[in-house]
């Protein structure tokens, strides 16, 4: 028979074997609830900016937007936003769809005329079925007109040339220093602009190119005032465009 002190003893160790069990159990829930992820289970990354994301640009298009809002502040421009294509790529902008505040790059491997140029104002010309721009841009101090076509390969890069001393009808033929230029074309256009580009609110236009062996002169006639431009060809495959807002 057993004694007391037995019994005790058996007692004991019973309750420190279940005790023991409650405890590691205790453990392993307490375990289980902070378990660290195993070695091929990938870290879940809070996603930014509320999950919209934005895919990155190439670096040329960034350079060209830091400087076009560099440009651009400071300015008030009252385009209204262009809607863009979706998708992660710029969308297209053809030479017809340019507006203030677009980017036009010229890179033609030439420091006189390269350059990510503004888009100040444009004036669209129609004369029967063709359709011409102007477009008047500005790269830092550098203002320049480029006057384009969709069906010209070579369009003209031009600098704006003021006290010509030129008023009303132009003469067949001009003198400018060393150049002479004699008058190639002369048309009229309809004309309607948009922005900064400098021009009278009249409705139409007449436009003259001059040209000699190297130079090429392009003037206009709003009314009796003459605007004069000097410059020479650029091949329309060195210039794109990229949207400004």
């Amino acid at each position: 028979m057993f004694s007391l002190a037995s019994l005790i003893a058996a007692l004991t160790i019973a309750s420190a074997f279940w005790v023991g069990i409650l405890v590691a159990r205790r453990l392993r829930d307490w375990g289980d609830g902070r378990r660290l992820p195993e070695a091929h289970e990938p870290l879940a990354l809070a996603a930014a900016g509320g999950g919209n994301h934005t895919p990155p640009q190439d670096p040329a298009s960034q350079r060209v937007r830091a400087r076009v809002a560099q440009r651009l502040e400071g300015r008030l421009y009252q385009a209204a936003p262009r809607a863009l294509a979706p998708g992660p790529s710029e969308p297209d902008i053809s030479l017809l769809e340019l507006r203030q505040g677009d980017v036009v790059i010229i890179d033609a491997a030439d420091r006189e005329r390269d350059g990510d140029y503004i888009i100040e104002g444009v004036v669209t010309l129609r004369e029967g079925a063709a359709t011409s721009v102007i477009i008047v841009m500005a790269d830092g101090d550098r203002r320049r007109w480029l006057v384009a076509s969709p069906e010209l390969e070579s369009w003209l890069f031009l600098e704006q040339i003021t006290g010509h001393g030129l008023f009303g009808e132009p003469p067949r033929h001009i003198q400018r220093g060393d150049h002479s230029f004699t008058l190639g074309r002369r048309g009229q256009a309809s004309a309607a602009g948009v922005g900064m580009h400098g021009r009278p609110a009249l409705p139409r236009v007449a436009t003259y190119l001059y040209q000699s062996p190297d130079r090429a002169l392009w003037l206009e006639r709003w009314g009796d005032q003459v605007l004069m431009g000097e410059g020479g060809s650029l091949a329309a495959h060195f210039v794109s465009f990229l949207p400004g807002t």
